[in-house]
């Protein structure tokens, strides 16, 4: 009986997926959206359809759009074969959560690709070494086109016990230009990707480089791990991040390949297992998948189902466990 239970998630979401039946063969191009050209999204989304085109002989091209939230419903229905999404908006999305109207009920996960540490950045002159500092500062609240940053620095704010009540929110049409914001006095302190380029770009330029603040006392794993999609993680230092002088306890979201209602079971299960199979390969030449194991494309902290497509191989390939059971069960709780 137990193991009926555990399959129901599954079994749903295969059932869900039913219109995607269609065999790979039927499928004559794969689109696969990304952020706009010259972001990391890009770079990947390009690199997994130039594999996906040489490996799978199905002619593959990445699809820019202004932002990830943007998209995600064209992969839900279809018109975009595959997705790069972060953990908070696949999260959101499938829950049926601001920005999204209703349930993205057909977006699954194919595989977890790129983990992306965040956490809040200001200038190194600024003065502001603690959350408890950013009271009556102007900080960015919330990213146009990426939903997820706003949710991310309410999370991040509230390990201090500090909300928007106390500060001066300010808004940003983009990730990058919650960087140029800071850097140019026109916010005090705004969340961004730890590792991003304009950031280390930054640090060598403007007097005084740039820091990021750790999270607050109350930013326990457990806190963390009660938004889906968040992971702990602790930033230490290294010759690549050198504003990074000591451990900061950060937060870090997922990077997931997602799929649509065009995929079907075959096509999602050939398409992991040629990315799992050739990770090491793929690592050498994007950057960012390194630092992912080939054994956590498939994390037991997932925020949205796995197609079962890719539950089948991964379950071949020995990483499945019961953690992956147990999270299909909470989220199958969530998404009611």
């Amino acid at each position: 009986m137990k193991s009926i239970t555990r399959s129901l998630p599954y079994a749903a979401a295969a059932l869900a997926l039913i219109c995607a039946s269609v065999a790979q063969a039927e499928i004559k191009r794969i689109s696969i959206g990304s952020n706009r050209q010259g972001s990391v999204f890009f770079m990947l989304a390009s690199g997994f359809a130039k594999h996906i085109q040489e490996n799978l002989k199905i002619r593959s091209t990445a699809q820019p759009h202004a932002g990830s939230s943007v998209y995600l419903s064209l992969v839900d229905n279809g018109e975009i074969t595959l997705g790069l999404n972060n953990s908070m908006d696949t999260a959101a999305a499938v829950r049926g959560q601001a920005p999204f109207r209703k349930k993205l009920d057909n977006v699954r996960i194919l595989a977890r690709v790129w983990i992306i540490a965040e956490g809040l950045l200001v200038r190194g002159d600024s003065g502001i070494k603690s959350l408890s500092d950013l009271r009556g500062k102007r900080v960015v609240s919330d990213v146009k086109t990426l939903v997820s940053m706003g949710i991310i620095t309410r999370h991040y704010l509230a390990s201090g016990s500090v909300t928007f009540d106390d500060l001066v929110a300010v808004k940003s049409g983009g990730i990058v230009k919650n960087v140029n914001m800071v850097i140019e006095g026109r916010a005090d302190a705004a969340v961004v990707g730890l590792g991003m380029p304009a950031v280390r770009k930054a640090h060598a330029t403007i007097p005084g480089g740039v820091r990021f603040l750790p999270l607050g006392p109350l930013g326990t794993d457990e806190y963390i791990l009660s938004a889906p999609g968040m992971s702990p993680y602790t930033a230490k230092p290294t010759k690549r991040l050198p504003y990074v002088t000591e451990p900061l306890t950060l937060l870090s979201i997922d990077t997931y390949l997602n799929a649509g209602s065009a995929v079907s079971n075959e096509l999602a299960y050939n398409v992991v297992k040629s990315l799992h199979q050739n990770w090491k390969k793929l690592q050498k030449a994007y950057g960012p998948l390194r630092g992912v194991k080939p054994h956590q494309m498939a994390p037991t902290n997932n925020s949205a189902f796995f197609h079962p497509g890719a539950a089948k191989y991964y379950k071949e390939a020995g990483i499945w466990s019961a953690g992956h059971d147990k999270q299909a069960m909470a989220i199958s709780k969530q998404v009611q």
